[in-house]
């Protein structure tokens, strides 16, 4: 009987976040259930790694 809960179980949703250093720069994505710790990380919709070493455009970033 546990083979049918395991086939029907919902994966973890995963968010995506992007660590920027003090000059808004993209230094790091990270996906993950729960926000990294630290205050420099950022939720953003998607990983774009053009993004790396630029600046995030706005419409990336989740409010």
């Amino acid at each position: 009987m546990r083979i049918f809960t395991r086939w029907f179980k919902r994966a973890p949703r995963y968010r995506h976040f992007a660590l920027l250093d003090t000059q808004g720069v993209c230094r790091a994505f990270k996906s993950c259930a729960e926000q990294p710790a630290g205050e420099h990380w950022v939720e953003v919709e998607h990983i774009n790694l053009t993004w790396l070493g630029s600046t995030l455009p706005k419409r990336a970033r989740i409010v």
